[in-house]
């Protein structure tokens, strides 16, 4: 016969088995409502990038293998559209990658230069913070609106530098301009060094904050002098920020188009076209409404980038130091 306590510990082992099953559904219900809210949080991001990032890629792939103008059902055409941009018909397109390219020597500029100004400001012990301020205005304003000012800045007889170099002595003609052929794109990367230090300015000055001053003291006792400093010491420690800048910057000058259209009139000319300015003027219909010719152009200029992006990533591994 069974004794009392063996009958209690059988009850037991009972009631524990029988409530197993619905603690275990509890669990399964908590991690389904984790899942749930996940999605809900996630969503509206997900959302915003299938319907403006994946299906406009889709779309766009496909149309530059087709004969599309909005109006009528594409047309399969296969590498139509291609053959016609190697070919030079699609006139500027070429010149407007090697405008693109000549804006980008902008981006190490400015990058030096902010990597310079971040360095002295971190000497200076007080007033940094409203400098600081004062350079990175210039980056919350509208790219329109900079552009506007420094269109009537370099405007002919009556814009701010055509009257300061006036007053310093110099003798302007009519055939001098700021914004003429052989001087555009170096006032347009002056005036993008201008609009853009502020930003790079920042993420430097924090890098630069991260520097243990201890190596410095070392290096010092060492003998090492301002420039094996620099060189062994502080490029390292801003080798993370100054590939980023370098990567983001030259991506964004392939990319630039508001501050040219803005600052020509929307007049295009073969000293200032850029890509995305020259796919502009297929998509709006200004030549027909060529969306595959457009869209080929634009996968071009993705693979360009992506072909850049690359070569830095691979160049990084032997000057980037994390």
């Amino acid at each position: 016969m069974q004794t009392t306590e063996t009958l209690q510990a059988q009850a037991g082992q009972e009631s524990v088995l029988a409530l197993a099953p619905r603690r275990h559904h509890k669990m399964n219900r908590r991690k389904r409502n984790e899942y749930i809210m996940g999605w809900v949080f996630i969503a509206p991001l997900t959302i915003g990038f299938l319907l403006f990032t994946a299906v406009p890629l889709v779309l766009a792939i496909y149309y530059s293998f087709t004969s599309y103008d909005l109006f009528s059902p594409p047309q399969w055409i296969g590498l139509a559209n291609f053959a016609e941009i190697f070919a030079g018909d699609t006139d500027w397109y070429m010149r407007s990658l090697l405008n693109a390219l000549i804006y980008t020597i902008g981006v190490p500029l400015g990058a030096a230069i902010s990597l310079v100004i971040a360095a002295m400001l971190c000497n200076i012990s007080r007033g940094s913070t409203v400098l600081r301020m004062i350079f990175y205005i210039p980056t919350i304003c509208g790219s329109v609106a900079i552009t506007f000012i420094w269109q009537w800045m370099f405007a002919s007889h009556y814009g701010i530098l055509w009257e300061f170099l006036e007053s310093l002595g110099f003798q302007l003609t009519n055939a001098f301009g700021f914004l003429d052929e052989e001087r555009f794109m170096s006032s347009m990367i002056f005036m993008g060094l201008w609009a853009g230090v502020g930003g790079s300015l920042l993420l430097f000055y924090s890098s630069l904050q991260n520097i243990s001053h201890d190596l410095y003291d070392a290096a010092a006792l060492d003998g090492a002098n301002g420039f094996q400093k620099f060189w062994h010491i502080t490029m390292p420690g801003v080798s993370p920020v100054l590939f980023y800048v370098l990567l983001t910057g030259i991506v964004g000058s392939f990319q630039a188009f508001t501050q040219f259209q803005v600052m020509t009139g929307d007049v295009i000319s073969e000293y200032s076209v850029m890509p995305v300015w020259w796919i502009y003027r297929y998509i709006t219909g200004e030549w027909g409404y060529r969306y595959g010719l457009a869209s080929a152009m634009g996968l071009l200029l993705g693979l360009i980038l992506i072909v850049i992006s690359a070569v830095q990533f691979i160049a990084s591994k032997y000057w980037v130091k994390y």
